[in-house]
């Protein structure tokens, strides 16, 4: 992976990780993270860490699915 693909991807991860805080919208930072957690994947990947990469990108899929779940259930029951 180049150098300037490495330094996108890690200028994404600051934005990504700014976007959470500051979105008004719940569903919006859940995949903003979603994000962030598969873009640490491919970092952790490139990095030669396999193993902290598959690590990340299962968590990250569980969590994001789970986190996602709720708050489509939690505006279910708000409505």
């Amino acid at each position: 992976m180049p150098d300037w693909l490495v330094f996108i991807l890690l200028t994404f991860l600051i934005v990504a990780a700014l976007g959470v805080v500051f979105i008004r919208s719940l569903l919006y930072a859940v995949i903003i993270f979603g994000g962030f957690s598969l873009v640490m994947a491919l970092l952790w990947q490139h990095f030669n860490a396999p193993d902290i990469a598959i690590t990340e990108a299962a968590v990250g899929v569980g969590t994001t699915v789970l986190m996602v779940a709720v708050v489509t259930r939690v505006r279910g029951e708000e409505q």
